[in-house]
């Protein structure tokens, strides 16, 4: 037997039936200010206050880059690095031919940051050929850097593995002396260059 289901059908709008749209659209509720409705806007206080807020913390800023920039201390340069160099080989003392290979390359690191000599990227034979070797380093400092490298050219050769504290002692300062007369004879020819573009610009 058979079971008859309906479905229950809402009553649809016909055409003798319009839809009744004004009665349709929802009612505000009532009791509710104008004000409400209105977009949110910045209290003038907290917005100024937002600004002093941001000025004060780039202000900051700024002098913490500024303080740490003058606390940055500069790049040490070739004379100090050399010389740093020479006080830590002192403390040491090794043999003659260590010795004389390690003033070899201080030396010729400073010349080369110093003045760009090729030095240090030559060995001593090519050293010795080049006419324009020391160029760069005032002409009264020349012939004594030549000869200090030749010492140590000879003490590499000879290869004396033998300790003599005196004599290290001496090679390093006789470096120490090469390196700041120099650096002095450097200075010497600044001043007289200075002096020299001052005389040609009052005359």
């Amino acid at each position: 037997m058979l079971t008859m289901i309906t479905l229950a059908q809402t009553p649809q709008p016909t055409l003798e039936q319009p839809l009744d749209l004004l009665n349709s659209i929802p009612e505000l509720e009532q009791g509710i200010p104008a004000e409400a409705l209105e977009p949110a806007t910045l209290s003038p206080w907290l917005l100024w206050g937002s600004i002093v807020g941001v000025i004060i913390v780039a202000g900051i800023l700024v002098y913490l880059l500024l303080k740490k920039r003058k606390h940055t201390h500069p790049a040490p340069t070739a004379e100090e690095v050399a010389l740093q160099r020479l006080e830590a080989l002192k403390t040491q003392q090794p043999n003659l031919r260590t010795c004389s290979l390690e003033l070899s390359m201080i030396l010729r690191e400073y010349l080369t940051g110093k003045t760009e000599d090729p030095a240090l990227f030559e060995t001593h034979e090519e050293f010795s050929r080049r006419l324009d070797a020391l160029s760069a380093i005032p002409r009264e400092c020349q012939y004594a850097t030549r000869m200090l490298l030749e010492k140590f050219a000879e003490l590499k050769y000879a290869g004396r593995q033998d300790n003599a504290p005196q004599m290290v002692t001496e090679l390093i300062s006789e470096t120490q002396d090469t390196i700041l007369n120099i650096q002095e004879a450097q200075q010497r020819a600044a001043e007289a260059a200075k002096e020299l573009e001052k005389v040609k610009k009052l005359s």
